[in-house]
């Protein structure tokens, strides 16, 4: 039975048994006899095992001339009848339990077992049916979470129990499940699910299992992003992922500055971040990775929030090189809240709103705009996007408030079709990327991907994503190759733009490098480059040998080969 219905049942258990002691005090009491507190204790909890002493308890006393007090007939009556209801619910809950452990064992086959229902993660369920719609989805949640938090997912099998005992593997038939998912809100606990479950399959004839391990903190994502498991031999294909993380991935690509200003300029570009926490710190390591325009400038990002020093701080501890990457500029709340005009954000074309209390996210929207339209009188400029989370989801007020935000120019970037899955055609983009250098057969190339981690797979992915931006800066965008837009003759117009586009290019990798961790240092072997950090080309472009920069240019001057290759064609940009 769900907590909930426990807890009414257990409200109401206590008010009836503090009526039944009542009731037995005003009893004794009429009939001038003493009764110790055990003594009323006892009798009160005699009402909950059928014990209704009344009519024939009273003539053994020899109170038939007294009446039995209206609490104590309330509480005699009622008592019997809540005992039996729950010995009813809690044998319905065993055999119920029971049932859907017996269901899952005998006809799950190649299902999807998810580890942590929990109130934060519930929009993960949303996405993981999205990934696999035709999959049955298994549930498993602590005993110690809200049951509500499962609700909207009642037609699937929710398993209780501790997640970190073995025996609700065997319950969840994880050996015959295709994908697993590891989605609580502890980094810890799903580290330590994915070593039990590895060691239960090194003793599974299982051949393929999908594992997917969500990991919020940077530096243990980024990590993991390298691990393939301790024993290939259990067919464990082992993958990290970080919601937050594709959250900011997915908005930061599709709100990007130069779709609303011109980045060619020596101007250096800004954008404003309202909120550091999770979610905020993924954007803004996002758009320090993606965020370089040909006017060869750092990005500046001024945060806003409260104690903003602190927080900056701890985001520079997280990733120390980011201020080689980016310029931040902290501005504390109290202080944006009482501008008149922006001020400090007054060259700001794209504000990020990222605030994680639902309550304070429709003032700070408001006044965000108040300010900037007082100074412009623009509702377009700057582009001011809200990052929905879960939490909002299913509100309607909060609803309505977003539908009214929207009307005074705020959008919303909404986790809805977020996939817990790397998108495929960024995957494709990003694989036939790689085979620039590998030069395979598509068969041989697809196997190749499918070996590397997902940490050199990022290397190419990243790549992939900034290439749209790349098209931009010269008008032009990548389509369907059914569309009817007639194709441009890229290498044309690249020789007058490619050196420019190749700097671009080396800032952008340059970035990512350095918020990884790399330095630089002498030229290493491929395997201790990567494992110490250390590579030959993290400098300026200035002083890049021309072998060097010629790296920058093969994928520029394939870009057309790229795109045909997953079904895509270059045209010139819509106005």
């Amino acid at each position: 039975m769900r907590l909930r219905k426990w807890l009414i049942l257990g409200a109401v258990a206590a008010l009836i048994f503090v009526l039944g002691f009542l009731g037995w005090m005003e009893f004794f009491d009429l009939a001038g006899k003493d009764m110790s507190v055990l003594g009323l204790l006892e009798a009160t909890f005699g009402l909950f095992r059928w014990k209704t002493f009344f009519p024939g308890f009273a003539k053994i006393l020899n109170l038939g001339d007294y009446e039995i007090p209206l609490i104590l007939d309330i509480a005699r009556i009622t008592a019997p009848w809540i005992t039996l209801f729950g010995f009813i619910a809690l044998v319905f809950s065993v055999v119920r339990s029971f049932a859907t452990s017996l269901k899952v064992r005998l006809f799950y086959r190649d299902h999807v077992v998810v580890f942590g229902c929990e109130e934060t993660c519930k929009y993960l369920l949303n996405c993981v049916k999205a990934d696999y719609p035709s999959s049955k989805l298994v549930l498993l949640k602590n005993s110690n979470t809200p049951s509500y938090v499962c609700s909207t997912f009642e037609e699937n099998p929710v398993i209780v129990g501790n997640l970190e005992d073995t025996d609700i593997l065997n319950i969840s038939a994880i050996n015959k499940a295709a994908h697993i998912i590891l989605a609580t809100n502890d980094d810890s606990i799903n580290m330590r699910l994915l070593k039990n479950i590895e060691q239960f399959f090194r003793n599974s004839k299982r051949s393929s299992t999908e594992i997917w391990l969500q990991i919020e903190d940077f530096k243990s994502y980024e990590t993991f992003k390298g691990y393939k498991g301790e024993d290939p031999s259990t067919g464990i294909d082992i993958h990290v992922f970080s919601v937050f993380q594709r959250m900011a991935a997915q908005t930061v690509d599709s709100f990007s500055p130069d779709q609303f200003i011109e980045t060619a300029g020596k101007g250096q570009i800004e954008i404003a971040l309202f909120g550091l926490e999770a979610l905020g710190q993924w954007i803004v390591l996002e758009a320090a990775q993606m965020y370089h325009f040909n006017n060869m400038k750092k990005l500046r990002v001024t945060v806003v929030d409260c104690n903003v020093d602190k927080k900056i701080e701890d985001l520079l501890r997280i990733c120390p090189s980011l201020k080689r990457v980016i310029d931040i500029q902290p501005v504390d709340l109290l202080a944006f809240l009482e501008m008149d005009a922006p001020n400090l954000l007054s060259n700001v074309p794209l504000c990020f709103i990222t605030w994680p209390k639902v309550q304070e996210i429709d003032f700070i929207s408001r006044k965000l705009r108040q300010i900037f339209f007082k100074a412009e009188e623009n509702l377009e400029i700057p582009k001011i996007v809200l990052v929905d989370v879960s939490s909002y989801q299913g509100s309607e007020i909060m609803k309505e408030s977003l539908d009214s935000l929207n009307s005074i120019g705020i959008s919303c970037s909404c986790p809805t079709g977020i996939s817990i899955k790397n998108e495929e055609e960024c995957d494709n983009l990003a694989m036939q990327i790689h085979n620039i250098y590998s030069h395979l057969p598509q068969k041989e190339l697809e196997v190749e991907w499918s070996r590397m981690t997902d940490y050199f797979k990022d290397e190419n992915r990243y790549a992939a994503r900034h290439l749209s931006m790349k098209l931009r800066s010269l008008g032009l965008e990548a389509v369907s190759s059914d569309d009817p837009r007639d194709p441009v003759d890229l290498m044309a117009i690249l020789p007058e733009n490619e050196q420019i586009l190749a700097q671009v290019e080396h800032n952008r990798w340059l970035a990512r490098k350095l918020i990884n961790g790399y330095v630089h240092g002498k030229k290493l072997d491929r395997k201790l480059r990567d494992q110490l950090k250390i590579h030959v080309d993290i400098r300026p472009w200035e002083e890049l040998s021309e072998k060097d920069r010629e790296k920058d240019l093969v994928v520029l001057r394939n870009t057309n080969n790229v795109f045909k290759k997953i079904g895509k064609k270059i045209v010139p940009s819509k106005v």
